[in-house]
């Protein structure tokens, strides 16, 4: 997909733009007067943003004659609006910001940029310390221990987040708001290419988030925004240089990241290297086999990521452009004892590029355009016994504008189009689908209209979803099978309601719905052959199998169709925080993957007749569930934080779902004094016995974790050292959401020692 049309029409605009004629300015204070520095004031959208200085004094620029709806927020304090009907000349408008116990960023993967506070649906951000001493090698473990998200588990570098039961082509992770084009998606073995060591913020979106991010993320949205374009001013240097070390693995990850600018023009460089050895387990590897104990075999890894970014941030608009380049090499530890099974590692390389723009005031009627557009050239190989056996291209582009529109009558928000394009090939003995091409083209709206203390959003989306795919050839227990699939041309409809009520100070609580529809992608449509690196014979869902013989499904495949009810109630302010979310999906025509209970024998397969035969089969069904988590602190240095989520899923026909996480508890004991903060803590995973047809039960396990840290503060920077202890009892643990449960449990007792210096 070619973008060098929509580029040239934003620089051109760029030349056109009115200049500002009015300025707003005033102050920002707390309930006590007291002035709050560092405080964020903007425009509905606008990429112009006005820091509060020392005294809580700010001055915005904006276009003359216009309508303004004013934001002012920062971090432990509620947001607050305002509307101005007409802007002329100088204008006054100050702002008293009441203080909150809990962090209030701004979550920039939602349609309108609110805060946690402000959204009718679960988000959350992990950040700051938190992020830091959570970030693991897999984006899924980095995040596993987070409300209502689960990580898949396939070994220490291939961990994709599951959020309330869904992943894979459910979940969309996105880097700076744009999908990040790799393969995970298609199979469980493959990682992720994204790197929490040099983000900002981690943001998740729970539920449906389908209007800005479309079919792939039905069941949720994971956000990872690093530093490597900006839509305000950089102004000096900044950075951070990072080092830690864990002996679980003897894992060693070194990390930098170094912004500069002017004022105008900026440009940023980022590193991550990271190696680590096989990871201790507590006891064997595979159940009920005798094998080596202590070690899980072939879990190394190696990864090396570089990023750099550089653009302009003027008064009326800005311009970044992205770059990375990430080579990852790992091991995809075995599921038997066989000696003649080969032993299967991954050789991944990524290229992507980003393009980020925004003008103020393009034209009459709209306060804002923006611009997000990139292209991934994904490639890995999977080597058996180190030699290539097949190697998966994944060619990605993606653009999307989004207008903010002035009010139409009391609603404020956002409309825009979106484009992606998908070049997916296999080549080698393992091409388990055929060569495909996916495109989507889409409209969205969102509005937003304030009502005394009720928010009101609604919005949709139509996407067009064409998938074009070559033929390929079935090999079963009756004969070869040349197979052509038609082509598959969808109009998906998402629909979004929801409402914000802040009725009393310190609390509010949202309700939304949403009815969201997804097309079946070429993976779950086609799948057909043996695959090493997950040790299964892997069926897609338009083959019916009759006795080792398999015929494909001439009919049109049916696309799911989601409707989701989400009721969250929050408490901010006063002794304790806290948030409970209860959420209800029922899904018509859900894809999932099982266990068949047949082996590759029946298929007709003899160089690996003993693999497992996994098929993609649809069916109506029902996740449903809460998320909790309190924050309760006491005497003078001491807090309480505890959490506890469930997912039920079930299939309508009176089955259940594969891999869904049981219930899950856990409390946090903190002490802060000073620069100081230690905490030790325990999560309990209860026993799933809920589980599919032909999957085994999981027994419950308690896992015990510490940490302490300790920051120094200098007029250069801050230097912070932290020492985390994970798994401290050594106990065997095997997650009910992962393929390999039976073979790969958790790692043992791990020590990590962090060191971060920020400037």
């Amino acid at each position: 997909m070619k973008f060098a049309p929509l580029y040239l029409a934003l620089a051109a605009a760029g030349v056109v733009t009115p200049a500002f004629a009015a300025t707003v300015t005033g102050t920002v204070v707390d309930a006590s007067g007291n002035p709050i520095k560092g405080a964020a004031v903007s425009t509905d959208g606008s990429a112009t943003k006005a820091i509060t200085d020392a005294k809580g004094h700010y001055s915005l620029e904006v276009a003359d004659n216009s309508h303004l709806h004013l934001h002012a927020g920062a971090d432990q304090y509620a947001h607050q609006e305002s509307e101005i009907d007409t802007t002329t000349g100088s204008l006054t408008k100050d702002f008293t910001l009441s203080a909150v116990n809990v962090e209030n960023i701004v979550v920039t993967g939602t349609p309108l940029g609110r805060t946690e506070l402000e959204s009718a649906i679960p988000v959350s951000v992990l950040s700051a310390d938190a992020l830091r001493k959570s970030t693991a090698p897999s984006l899924g473990d980095t995040l596993q221990n987070e409300p209502g998200v689960q990580a898949s588990h396939f070994g220490p570098a291939a961990s994709r987040p599951i959020i309330r039961g869904m992943d894979g082509p459910r979940v969309q992770v996105l880097q700076d708001g744009l999908a990040v084009g790799d393969a995970s998606t298609v199979s469980a073995d493959h990682a992720v290419t994204t790197e929490a060591t040099t983000a900002k913020q981690i943001e998740i979106l729970r539920g449906p988030a389908t209007l800005l991010y479309g079919n792939g993320a039905i069941g949720g949205v994971v956000n990872v925004v690093d530093y490597r374009y900006s839509e305000t001013p950089i102004d000096g240097m900044t950075g951070s240089l990072a080092a830690r070390y864990s002996t679980v693995d003897n894992g060693k990850t070194a990390v930098a990241n170094l912004n500069t600018g002017n004022g105008k023009y900026y440009w940023h460089v980022d590193g991550t290297s990271r190696h680590a050895q096989d990871e201790d387990i507590p006891g064997d590897a595979i159940e009920g086999e005798p094998n080596p104990s202590g070690k899980l075999s072939n879990s190394q890894l190696s990864l090396e990521e570089y990023g750099f970014g550089g653009g302009y941030t003027g008064d009326n608009g800005y311009v970044g452009v992205t770059g990375s380049r990430t080579v990852n090499k790992y091991g995809i530890p075995p599921t038997t004892t066989d000696a003649d099974d080969p032993t299967v590692s991954i050789d991944m390389r990524k290229t992507a590029y980003q393009l980020h723009a925004g003008l103020n005031n393009p034209f009459a009627g709209f306060s804002s355009v923006k611009f997000d557009g990139g292209y991934t050239h994904y490639e890995h190989a999977e080597l058996e016994n180190g030699d290539p056996d097949t190697v998966f291209t994944n060619k990605f582009s993606e653009g999307r504008i989004t207008l903010a529109n002035n009010p139409w009558g009391e609603w404020q928000g956002v409309v825009g189009a979106h484009l992606t394009h998908r070049d997916y090939q296999i080549d080698g003995e393992e091409a388990l689908t055929p060569n495909t091409k996916t495109d989507t083209a889409a409209a969205f709206i969102v509005q937003e209209r304030q009502v005394g203390n009720f928010r009101y959003q609604l919005g949709g989306r139509l996407e067009n979803y064409k998938l074009k795919s070559s033929s390929m050839n079935l090999e079963s227990a009756a004969g070869d099978n040349e197979y052509t699939p038609a082509d598959i041309n969808d109009n998906d409809l998402s629909l979004s309601a929801g409402t914000v009520w802040d009725f009393t100070p310190g609390y509010n609580m949202s309700v939304s719905l949403s009815r969201a529809e997804r097309s079946p992608t070429a993976e779950e449509l086609y799948s057909y052959g043996p695959h090493d690196a997950t040790r299964t014979f892997e069926v897609g869902s338009l083959y019916n199998i009759n006795g080792g013989d398999v015929v494909a499904d001439s009919g049109n495949p049916k696309k799911e169709t989601a409707n989701n009810i989400d009721w969250s109630l929050r408490k901010f302010d006063g002794d304790w925080s806290g948030t409970l979310s209860l959420y209800y999906n029922k899904v018509s025509n859900y894809y999932y993957e099982h266990d068949t209970g047949l082996t590759a024998a029946d298929m007709g397969n003899d160089e690996d007749p003993s693999l497992p035969v996994y098929q993609f089969s649809q069916g109506d069904a029902t996740l449903y569930g809460f998320e909790a988590k309190v924050n309760v602190p006491f005497g003078d240095y001491w807090s309480v934080d505890a959490m506890s989520d469930y997912t039920r899923g079930k299939l309508d026909d009176g089955g259940n779902l594969p891999r869904i996480s049981p219930l899950r508890v856990g409390a946090t004991l903190n002490f802060d004094y000073q620069d100081w903060h230690a905490d030790m803590g325990a999560t309990g995973y209860s026993k799933q016995s809920k589980t599919a047809e032909n999957e085994t039960d999981t027994a419950g396990y308690t896992l015990v974790n510490a940490s302490v840290g300790y920051h120094v503060y200098q007029s250069q920077g801050d230097l912070f050292v932290y020492l985390k202890g994970d798994n401290l009892l050594d106990k065997e643990a095997r997650p009910a959401t992962s393929f390999l449960k039976d073979a790969v449990p958790l790692p043992g007792r791990n020590l990590t020692l962090g060191v971060r210096y920020s400037f």
